[in-house]
């Protein structure tokens, strides 16, 4: 039958034709450029520290004890935590992240892998540069030329889980706030506020590990700080996903109520002084009871 002047002849499209692997692969594919987008976006801040954790392994042992390579996540989730949670309000453009087709919840996961998971391979890799004597290894050169000593690296136990679960809680609660937050100011000291709620769970786990077992043994505080930071986690997850552009996200102001926050602000420095003297003075104990 001949065709009309403007007549096309429209063919169902088969729904069989349609590969069944499309949509995992589209969903792979929009993770894909999701993680390579965060890990560029902090490509820097990743491999200053890097760096740093490399000049650390070789350079430490000449000045200090190896030891204290343990206490490298911590700096790491201080500036990381801020940096990956809240980038987008740091950098004004949370409204147009917010009108990307990619949901909200997978945006903040594939910061929370990115970020965490550097985290977690740091502490590895602290822990492993120290358990298995890489710190010594690497300094025979400075030995068989006198420049050092050879140290005896200490393996107090627990103190393994503790530098794992404060950095940790560190970093859940520093991300989760600077997330949720529609501040710049409070991104800006998300790290100051992560470090003290992980202080006071510390001290709240210490005590109470003395009215059980009379010692600090890191039984309570590290299972709980490890809680808290999953759950702070979690939270900061479901309130992303409801989180609304707020005025405060374009420009750089200060909060309304500015000597509010300075007040709390003082009485904070003031309490994690009191708790990081506190906990200097308790940890030869705690390394004597682990």
């Amino acid at each position: 039958m001949p065709k009309l002047d403007g007549e096309t002849s429209a063919r169902p499209f088969p729904a069989e034709a349609a590969p069944a692997e499309a949509v995992p692969r589209r969903s792979l594919g929009a993770w894909r450029g999701m993680l390579w987008c965060e890990w560029f976006a902090h490509s820097r801040l990743l491999l200053l520290f890097i760096v740093a954790w490399l000049g650390c392994v070789w350079v430490l042992p000449l000045f200090a004890h190896p030891g204290w390579i343990l206490l490298f996540g911590l700096p790491y989730a201080m500036l990381a935590g801020p940096a990956f949670g809240g980038s987008d309000v740091v950098e004004g453009c949370e409204e147009f992240s917010f009108a990307l087709p990619v949901p909200r919840g997978a945006r903040y996961l594939a910061r929370l892998i990115i970020g965490g998971g550097a985290f977690l391979l740091f502490t590895l890799l602290d822990v492993l540069a120290l358990g298995l004597d890489l710190s010594q290894a690497l300094a025979r050169l400075y030995i068989e030329t006198g420049l050092i000593k050879p140290l005896q690296v200490a393996r107090p136990g627990l103190l393994y889980g503790l530098v794992l679960a404060f950095p940790f809680a560190v970093f859940a609660f520093s991300f989760t706030w600077s997330a949720v937050t529609q501040s710049r100011a409070q991104v800006f000291m998300a790290w100051f506020w992560g470090g003290l709620g992980a202080l006071l769970t510390v001290r709240a786990g210490f005590q109470y590990e003395q009215l059980l077992w009379n010692k600090m043994n890191g039984l309570v505080a590290c299972p709980l700080l490890l809680c808290l930071g999953a759950t702070a986690l979690a939270a900061g997850y479901v309130m992303y996903r409801r989180k609304e552009v707020g005025r405060q996200a374009a420009p750089f102001q200060l909060p309304g109520r500015w000597w509010v926050w300075t007040l709390l602000f003082l009485l904070g420095l003031a309490l994690a002084l009191f708790l990081v003297s506190w906990l200097l003075r308790q940890m030869p104990v705690f390394l004597a009871a682990a």
